[in-house]
């Protein structure tokens, strides 16, 4: 397992970490039983993974608690709260405390070592920013947080709006975003600046969708090369997949966007979301495997970097390797 510095925190984070969301939060979205999600977190602690994000809207921090107990000191533990109420109404600052009061029994730990507004909206980020920052800092200055963050709600934010006014500003030590083959705009738009100020970066969803499935990616390939949003003479019609072969033989689609976003500069941790523990196995030794050879990762870029494309399908899970 590789490990990076977290931005400016000091704290050292596994390149690979589990997220507990998406379609399958740990396999209990698909009738795992509490016992085999806990597996699956568990494995990963042993494949040498020490970041586990989860959310209070994910329903499974209880079990992310369990799961870690007695390595508490060993892991990173993010969590998130959503600043919007159900009927759409803004989330007060003592509403905020209360909501991280609620996820640390739930964890069973006294601190939650990154801790996001989740899915922020360029629309309400001075709210965030002006009323419910202040609320994290109490927290943080009462033990019950160590690092501020914020995610970004990338369905509805594919220009990444919101996170390019979120990295001007100071307060934030964290950000999720998304960055995947279909949308690199993060690498321009965010990671510079990033970059320049140790800001800790995280990425959701690289291999989901269309790079979890080759008949998907296929189809998707297929579908912007008619549509002119991809040159024909970039791609083999009849091999729309022989751009992911190297030396070492065939990449699957999401050996391919694993590593192609692990190994961007300025990203710190991918997130990959499973309830199968040999799923997880796999996809730990395709991080495990480096940067993709040089040529693969520029042509990548220049077949696909001037796409701005939402891939999440809600529903998939990230697919096997």
């Amino acid at each position: 397992m590789r490990y990076r510095p977290f931005g400016r925190s000091g704290l050292e984070v596994s390149v690979v970490g589990i997220g507990t969301g998406g379609a399958s939060r740990l396999g209990l979205a698909y009738g795992n039983t509490q016992e085999q999600a806990i597996a699956v977190v568990q494995r990963g602690f042993d494949l040498g993974i020490n970041y586990f994000d989860t959310a209070e809207n994910y329903k499974n921090e209880e079990v992310l608690g369990k799961a870690l107990l007695g390595h508490r000191n060993e892991v990173l533990i993010s969590s998130k709260v959503g600043p919007l109420r159900e009927d759409g109404s803004l989330l007060t600052g003592e509403e905020l405390y209360t909501a991280v009061e609620l996820s640390l029994r739930k964890l069973q730990t006294d601190v939650i070592d990154v801790f996001h507004l989740h899915r922020v909206s360029n629309r309400i980020y001075d709210y965030c920013a002006e009323t419910l920052v202040p609320a994290l800092e109490h927290l943080r200055d009462d033990g019950k947080i160590r690092l501020i963050a914020l995610s970004e709600s990338s369905g509805s934010d594919i220009e990444h709006t919101m996170l390019k006014r979120a990295v001007e500003d100071d307060c934030w030590d964290v950000f999720m975003a998304s960055f995947n083959l279909f949308n690199q705009s993060a690498r321009e738009s965010l990671f510079s600046t990033s970059i320049e100020k140790s800001m800790a970066v995280e990425i959701m969803a690289s291999a989901r969708s269309q790079f979890s499935q080759p008949d998907l990616l296929i189809a998707e390939v297929e579908r912007l090369v008619e549509t002119g949003e991809i040159p024909a003479d970039q791609v083999d019609r009849a091999d729309p997949l022989s751009f992911l072969r190297t030396d070492d033989g065939q990449l699957s689609p999401s050996e391919t966007s694993y590593r192609f976003a692990a190994f961007e500069p300025g990203v710190n941790v991918v997130l990959v979301g499973t309830g199968n523990i040999a799923h997880l196995e796999e996809n730990v030794a395709a991080f495990d495997r480096g940067p993709l050879p040089e040529d693969l990762q520029t042509r990548l870029v220049t077949i696909f970097g001037h796409l701005r494309a939402e891939v999440h399908v809600p529903g998939r899970e990230e697919g096997p390797i």
